[in-house]
């Protein structure tokens, strides 16, 4: 279950590659992943850089938004 559903969401409806999302934000794939599995930290530079990035056309908020943060919604 990956920790930022929406993100994981976005990435895969728009055919995208993390490994190419990871290497331009100057991370590892492996990184990312376990930036989105919620096993380390997503800092907030890095979070922009990804939002602003490949999703501008959405909200941090949204985009960002927990597993957590959805369930209870």
């Amino acid at each position: 279950m990956a920790y930022y559903p929406v993100l994981a969401g976005e990435i895969a409806k728009r055919g995208m590659k993390r490994s190419v999302i990871a290497s331009s934000i100057g991370i590892s794939a492996r990184s990312l992943y376990n930036k989105m599995a919620g096993k380390t930290p997503l800092t907030w530079t890095e979070a922009k850089e990804i939002s602003g990035r490949f999703f501008p056309d959405m909200t941090m908020t949204d985009l960002l938004a927990t597993a957590s943060e959805i369930k209870g919604a």
